[in-house]
């Protein structure tokens, strides 16, 4: 976070003003709060992530789940034809 002359002139006047222990407070207190604020917007950011990778797992399970049922109905054929095929001798 890139330091600009207004906020190193408005601190220096808070030291002069209120002292060295509440402006220390006082500069403690806002980078906390950047950092809530940083925090916050990096779980947000992996929060979408993380729903976009869901939707495309379920993508990928739909698409499985649909040839598994191919396969399954391919094979019910496949067992029925072996029966009658059985069945005529």
């Amino acid at each position: 976070m890139p330091v600009e002359p207004s906020m190193l002139d408005t601190f220096i006047q808070l030291v002069e003003r209120l002292g060295v222990s509440i402006a220390v407070v006082l500069a403690s207190f806002y980078y906390i709060m950047f950092l809530t604020k940083q925090a916050k917007e990096e779980r947000e950011a992996w929060q979408k992530r993380d729903e976009e990778s869901d939707g495309r797992l379920m993508k990928l399970v739909e698409s499985s789940s649909d040839a598994l049922i191919h396969v399954k109905n391919s094979l019910d054929q496949n067992t029925q034809a072996m029966r009658e095929l059985l069945y005529r001798k």
